[in-house]
C-alpha cells in the first residue's frame, strides 16, 4: 500500500523521503520520472510503496504548488536570499532569484550575513529592495540575530539561497543548534566561495522544513515575457500609475513614471539599471528563440 511523504533528499537518481512521525525511506523513481516536467526533486509530495530493508519506490509525484529553479526546491513557502560582505554581493543575481520567488508565490526575505564584518551592504540592499522585501542583518557568530529568522519558519517549508561562502550552512547550523554541514569560506585565488554543500537536503525545524543549498552564480528567468518582467515587481507597479501608457515597459516609452523615480532617486537607479539588463536579456532571447 502507498505511504505519502516529502524528498527531503537526492543524491544520483536516490531520493530520501520522510513520513509519518521522524520515519524515512530510501526510494528509486521510475524513468518516466526522471527524464521529463515530473523529475523528482527535494520538497517533492510524493506518494511510494514501501518494500524490504527501508527501501521503496516512488510511485507518484504529487502537483506541486511551486518550483523555484536557483535552487531547485519545491513547495516552497519563503526562501531566504542571502547576500555578504565577503564575497562581493551580486545583486543581479539577486534581482532574478526575487522574480523567481514573486513569479511562483514564494514569499522572499533578504538575509544580510556577516554582519560583525561590516554594515555597508545592508544599507546597500536596503537601498535596492526595502520596498519589496524584507531584510534582515545577521551574523551565525550571533545567536541573537540568527533569531530573527525563526519567526519565518513555523510550520512552514523555507530554503536559504544566494552565491557560496556567503553563510548558508553556518546560518543553518545555528538555527538547528547543531553541525549539519561542513562550513566553507573563500578561496584565496578567486575570492570566490567554494562550494560546500553538495546536494540540497531539507531539515525538519519547527515543524516544518528548511533546506540547505548549493550556492550558485547564475539564474536564469524562465516562463517570463520581457513585457511581463515589470509586473513582477510591486514598487515598479505601483509607480506605473503615474506613466502615460498602460503597458510601459519603462524602457524605451516617453513619460514613464518609473523611469522619473530613477532619476529622481526615489527609485534606486542601479536596481532600475540592472532592469534594463534584465528586460535585454529577455527580449534578446525571444529574438532568438525561432
Amino acid at each position: 500500500m502507498d505511504k505519502q511523504g516529502t524528498v527531503i533528499k537526492s543524491v544520483g537518481g536516490v531520493f530520501t523521503v520522510s513520513y509519518g512521525e521522524d520515519e524515512k525511506c530510501v526510494c528509486y523513481s521510475p524513468k518516466k520520472f526522471r527524464f521529463n516536467s515530473n523529475d523528482v526533486i527535494i520538497g517533492d509530495k510524493v506518494l511510494f510503496l514501501p518494500l524490504k530493508n527501508g527501501k521503496g519506490v516512488i510511485s507518484q509525484v504529487l502537483p506541486r504548488k511551486n518550483r523555484l529553479s536557483r535552487p531547485e526546491v519545491a513547495n516552497v513557502d519563503v526562501c531566504f536570499i542571502v547576500v555578504a560582505a565577503e564575497p562581493q554581493a551580486d545583486l543581479y543575481l539577486t534581482d532574478k532569484v526575487l522574480i523567481n520567488c514573486f513569479q511562483e508565490g514564494i514569499e522572499p526575505v533578504i538575509v544580510v550575513n556577516k554582519s560583525d564584518l561590516s554594515n555597508t551592504v545592508f544599507d546597500e540592499v536596503r537601498s535596492n529592495y526595502g520596498d519589496i522585501a524584507d531584510i534582515i542583518s545577521t551574523s551565525a557568530m550571533d545567536g541573537g540575530s540568527v533569531g530573527q529568522i525563526r519567526k519565518y519558519l513555523q510550520g512552514k517549508t523555507a530554503c536559504f539561497a544566494g552565491q557560496s561562502a556567503v553563510g548558508k550552512t553556518s546560518l543553518v547550523n545555528a538555527l538547528l543548534s547543531e553541525t549539519v554541514g561542513l562550513v566553507g569560506g573563500l578561496s584565496a585565488k578567486t575570492g570566490r566561495g567554494r562550494h560546500t554543500t553538495r546536494h540540497a537536503v531539507l531539515l525538519k525545524i519547527d515543524g516544518g522544513f528548511i533546506a540547505d543549498t548549493c550556492g550558485f552564480s547564475l539564474c536564469e528567468l524562465h516562463g517570463i515575457r520581457s513585457d511581463e518582467l515589470r509586473l513582477y515587481l510591486d514598487d515598479f507597479v505601483r509607480l506605473s500609475v503615474g506613466c502615460r501608457y498602460t503597458s510601459c515597459t519603462h524602457t524605451a516609452e516617453p513619460d514613464c513614471a518609473v523611469k522619473r523615480a530613477a532619476a529622481a532617486g526615489t527609485l534606486n537607479k542601479d536596481r532600475y539599471d540592472r532592469y534594463l539588463q534584465e528586460y535585454a536579456e529577455l527580449a534578446e532571447f525571444e529574438k532568438n528563440r525561432y
